[in-house]
């Protein structure tokens, strides 16, 4: 069963993989628990130069990003 997921993670570096992976998971816990990336220093200072708007936007593409590496690494990682 040799599928382009399986592929990546192998021709990779595993321990990479599964740290990133981890670190998915987490952002994943902090989004479900409900943790105020709002109110995290960098954001603060950044909500003042670019909006607060935007920084949502960005928080929010890095939830889409973590579930997007879950779905893909996960299934891969969990076969092997």
């Amino acid at each position: 069963m040799n599928t382009m997921i399986l592929d990546t993670l192998y021709s990779s570096n595993q321990m990479v993989v599964l740290l990133c992976l981890s670190l998915a998971t987490f952002r994943l816990f902090l989004e479900v628990i409900g943790f105020e990336f709002k109110a995290l220093p960098i954001t603060k200072k950044l909500a003042k130069y670019n909006g607060e708007e935007r920084l949502e936007r960005f928080h929010r593409w890095g939830f889409y990003f973590s579930v997007g590496y879950i779905l893909l690494f996960a299934p891969g990682l969990l076969l092997s």
